[in-house]
């Protein structure tokens, strides 16, 4: 089984990732886990803005759009197939719901939540103030926006290219674990 978790800045993304890994007892992949990983297998360097996480410049995103787009299409599964194809694992991120998009014991999550609630987590995760962590919060999901569209041409946190899309301000952590493993039991992914 492989579950993908795609999140809005501040919905405890690394913290369900870290409770999944617990119950299903399958390794959690988050950004430094699959960089490390990636050197591992001499990868990093192919694709260093792809495991990094970097923004996209808005003009050499054009420009590539208008030359090849299914050059940038492939990398997340090149990127991602070579060092993770096979394996069990939970997967932050790093357009896993795409990679792994036809492999039939997939789970791909997005979690969302109310901006409220997602201010207070990170300024809590980070110790910061308020008016910082909104900051954060707004330049991380434009980052991440970014970053999955120039990958998957994909809208990210569209409810189609999901199975489970869930609101943790609603859930709380626990919920939203909870309703995970009812999906899990229900659809026979165990």
């Amino acid at each position: 089984m492989i579950i993908t978790i795609g999140r809005k800045c501040g919905c405890c993304g690394d913290e369900i990732g870290h409770a999944l890994e617990q119950i299903y007892h399958i390794p959690f992949y988050d950004r430094s886990v699959i960089s490390e990983l990636a050197k591992g297998y001499g990868m990093y360097d192919r694709y260093p803005d792809f495991y990094g996480e970097t923004p996209m410049d808005t003009l050499m995103y054009t420009i590539s759009q208008t030359e090849s787009e299914n050059v940038f299409y492939e990398t997340p599964k090149k990127a991602l197939s070579e060092i993770l194809d096979g394996k069990n694992c939970i997967i932050l991120g790093r357009c896993g719901n795409y990679v792994f998009k036809d492999r039939k014991d997939k789970l791909a999550i997005f979690l969302t939540g109310d901006d409220a609630m997602r201010i207070e987590s990170i300024a809590k995760k980070h110790g910061i103030p308020e008016r910082q962590a909104k900051k954060l919060v707004q330049a991380t999901d434009e980052r991440r926006e970014a970053y999955h569209k120039y990958y998957t041409g994909e809208t990210w946190g569209m409810a189609e290219n999901y199975d489970l899309c869930l609101n943790v301000s609603k859930l709380g952590t626990a919920g939203t674990i909870a309703m995970i493993e009812q999906y899990i039991r229900q659809t026979g992914l165990e």
